[in-house]
């Protein structure tokens, strides 16, 4: 008899602690995630902050919150888990009555894009594990890291480079930016630019003046195939982020010497899944911005063929200069390229492989660089 009446305390014990956790575990829970950065630069911290608020008398022993970032972010130490391209974070928390805490958790952000907070779990249950009650949040936080800036003139080799030791008898410029005279050191220029005969002269930091060597507007151009025969997908993906950096490098550089630029690409747009609208050259204070802003939208993800874009770029608009960073030169792009030099227009090839088609396109208009990816 005793047994009977201990099974049936148990058994209603069980019941309550049961139909309270269900009923109430996370009723008057409040919960929130977020970005605390809106944009960012590739390397930098960011911080993603959760907020958990329990608006009631009843205690909660333990909460765990599960959301999925990218595998572009890194954390020190993590006991986390990475699945695909996710990786999978979870939080515990023990919840008195009518308390909050506040977490801030410190990532870096290893590549650029644009980055969602979409889906949260939240589950919270017994003691003992016997009863758990589960929630799904729906978010819609976004970050934007921007790409890192490269030093050109240690990625970028001349036509002379691509030839070994080999005299070239057509012309070529020896760097994309020429010496411009002297200036005093600011806190963005790069120590390799340091002039130490000027210092030395002025008792002050003083470093060379590159100027870009441009007649007018210019605009960027970024092919995302990897190869001739790409139609969406893109095989060497890492290339390609390699160029991304080569072009906000060269906007960055542009932009330094007063020259107006602009950018296009032929991929998709990753937040909103349509072609990136093309960038008219501009020199205001925020196009170095923008341009990084449509560079960390890039989706790789080939929209068109980089010989259409190209031919509509020429045909719609009046640019005295473009910058092309791809992998390779086909047929159509060569006749482009000829074409338009021939009528005055400025092209400069920076090939993110080598391709031995660009050795014969070379002219007075035409310039070729090789970028070279330094390895740490």
């Amino acid at each position: 008899m005793e047994t009977f009446w201990l099974f049936l305390i148990c058994s209603i014990l069980f019941a309550l602690n049961f139909f309270v956790t269900k009923r109430y575990g996370l009723k008057n829970v409040e919960y929130e995630i977020y970005f605390e950065e809106v944009k960012s630069s590739e390397g930098q911290e960011i911080h993603i902050v959760e907020r958990i608020y329990n608006g009631k008398i009843l205690p909660l022993p333990w909460v765990k919150s599960e959301f999925e970032i990218s595998s572009s972010f890194f954390m020190e130490n993590s006991k986390n888990y990475v699945v695909g391209d996710k990786l999978r974070y979870i939080s515990i928390f023990f919840l008195l009555p009518y308390q909050q805490i506040v977490r801030r958790h410190k990532f870096v952000a290893t590549k650029r894009g644009f980055y969602k907070l979409d889906k949260i779990y939240l589950v919270t249950g017994d003691l003992f594990g016997l009863a758990t009650a589960d929630r799904c949040y729906y978010v819609n936080d976004t970050l934007t890291v921007y790409p890192a800036f490269l030093d050109l003139q240690k990625h970028l080799l001349p036509r002379s480079s691509l030839c070994g030791e080999t005299i070239v008898k057509r012309h070529y410029y020896e760097d994309i930016f020429h010496f411009a005279g002297i200036r005093e050191y600011q806190s963005h220029d790069a120590f390799n630019r340091i002039n130490w005969n000027a210092t030395a002269k002025y008792h002050t930091l003083m470093v060379n003046k590159y100027e870009y060597t441009s007649s007018g507007d210019a605009i960027i151009l970024l092919n995302v195939q990897s190869s001739e025969y790409e139609r969406k997908e893109v095989f060497n993906k890492n290339i390609i982020e390699f160029g991304i950096k080569i072009a906000a490098s060269l906007a960055n550089e542009c932009l330094k010497a007063s020259t107006p630029v602009g950018f296009a690409c032929n991929s998709l747009d990753e937040e909103t899944d349509q072609p990136l609208v093309i960038l008219l050259p501009s020199q205001d204070a925020n196009q170095l911005v923008k341009v990084c802003e449509a560079l960390a939208h890039i989706k790789i993800q080939v929209n068109q063929y980089f010989e259409v874009l190209l031919y509509d770029v020429l045909r719609s608009y009046n640019f005295r200069e473009l910058f092309i960073i791809t992998c390779f030169v086909n047929k159509e792009m060569e006749e482009c390229i000829r074409l338009y030099s021939s009528l005055g227009i400025k092209f400069t090839l920076i090939m993110l492989e080598h391709d031995p088609r660009v050795f014969d396109l070379e002219s007075e208009n035409v310039r070729v660089f090789l970028a070279k990816e330094i390895v740490k």
